[in-house]
């Protein structure tokens, strides 16, 4: 029997949160360098962009350090109006975030509850289910099809707990895409009363003809559709952590309420702005990589490994042997590429593509250590 002067204690950790295996990134350049007494190490595993920021975009950011004793913009009140303008969007339609990350963080706060349901692919941005699992939701990822989303899966695993869908189009890590029909007849059979997030962080990168016009919907004011796009990747803001999403205004108006104040750092703020004046560094990315698209395709057929065609920039490939074993061989060169472990893909490794002296040495090491090791 409890004593008076006894007291229950509360769990001080909860048990979904405990559950979590944190993301794992990988190592500055700089500490692998000293780890391993090499110079020069290349990165080809974080899509970054090779090419680095614009001009454009470093001159705002100069300039912008004149002013960082003072807070920045609440609302990102410019950044917001040039990408209305570039988007033919409204403004009251778009919210900046910390990063597209942050984005997804609100949509988590503000409609997920422990019990409710998240629906996305078994392949995709390991995000989605840690967001998930961190708000007490269930996560359900459904297998995919040819390395591709099941849009009609994910239909059928709908139910009355779901409350939001993650489909990344192009898809990170297998490049693949989900065609405009097959969003079309998707979009038509969601529930009214379930999210769907496309999560296009990749979109500067594609080339198909068949791709979704997602703005399109935005335009006609879908209620449960959201877009997210990101400075990351073609613009080469990485660092900055600047990304954003497009919705219906009450939606947007509603994701404000659980955002934080200042969210965006005001370096961040100018230097997106700026990047999107500069249309020829865009170009320039774009070339950068369907040209080096080209030039993988080319190489991998030569060494006869088996890829996925990619809509995005970088490429997954089957080496045909242990994933991360390869990706530890070729870290010790000086070459750092993504292990596809931690997706279940045990013999795949994902590459970004980079300058071309930087896609000709990785497989030229990666040709060196598949001559060395038995054909599996």
């Amino acid at each position: 029997m409890m004593q008076p002067t006894e007291k229950i204690m509360k769990p001080l950790y909860k048990d979904y949160i405990e559950s979590i295996k944190p993301y794992e990134p990988g190592k500055p350049i700089r500490e692998v360098e000293r780890e391993l007494g090499l110079r020069n190490v290349i990165k080809l595993a974080s899509n970054e962009n090779p090419l680095g920021p614009s001009r454009k975009a470093l001159r705002a950011m100069r300039k912008s350090i004149r002013e960082i004793h003072l807070y920045p913009e609440g609302s990102s009140f410019y950044l917001v109006k040039r990408l209305a303008q570039e988007l033919q969007v409204r403004e009251n339609q778009l919210i900046i975030g910390n990063g597209s990350n942050e984005i997804l963080e609100l949509l988590a706060r503000g409609f997920l509850s422990p019990g409710d349901q998240v629906v996305s692919s078994e392949t995709s941005f390991l995000v989605y289910p840690l967001l998930a699992k961190t708000c007490g939701a269930d996560f359900v990822s459904v297998p995919m099809k040819d390395y591709r989303y099941d849009l009609e899966g994910i239909l059928k695993a709908v139910n009355e707990k779901t409350k939001i869908i993650f489909i990344a189009n192009p898809n990170n890590p297998t490049g693949t895409y989900v065609t405009a029909e097959e969003v079309e007849s998707f979009m038509k059979r969601v529930p009214p009363d379930v999210i769907v997030c496309f999560d296009e962080a990749y979109v500067d990168f594609v080339d198909a003809r068949d791709f979704p016009r997602l703005m399109d919907y935005i335009r006609k004011d879908f209620k449960n559709l959201i877009l997210m796009r990101t400075f990351s990747k073609a613009h080469g803001l990485a660092g900055l952590r600047v990304g954003y999403a497009v919705a219906e205004s009450k939606m947007i108006s509603y994701l404000h309420r659980v955002r934080q104040p200042f969210n965006v750092n005001s370096i961040a703020q100018a230097a997106a702005a700026a990047a999107l004046d500069d249309r020829f560094f865009l170009w320039r990315t774009k070339y950068l990589v369907t040209s080096g698209r080209k030039f993988f395709y080319k190489k991998l057929k030569e060494l006869g490994l088996h890829y996925l065609p990619s809509q995005a920039n970088f490429v997954l490939m089957d080496t045909g042997h242990d994933g991360e074993t390869v990706f530890q061989e070729l870290l010790k060169k000086g070459m750092i590429v993504r292990s596809m472990k931690s997706y279940g893909l045990t013999t795949w490794i994902r590459v970004t593509i980079g300058r071309r002296s930087q896609n000709v040495q990785f497989f030229k090491l990666l040709q060196a250590y598949l001559r060395k090791v038995p054909q599996a």
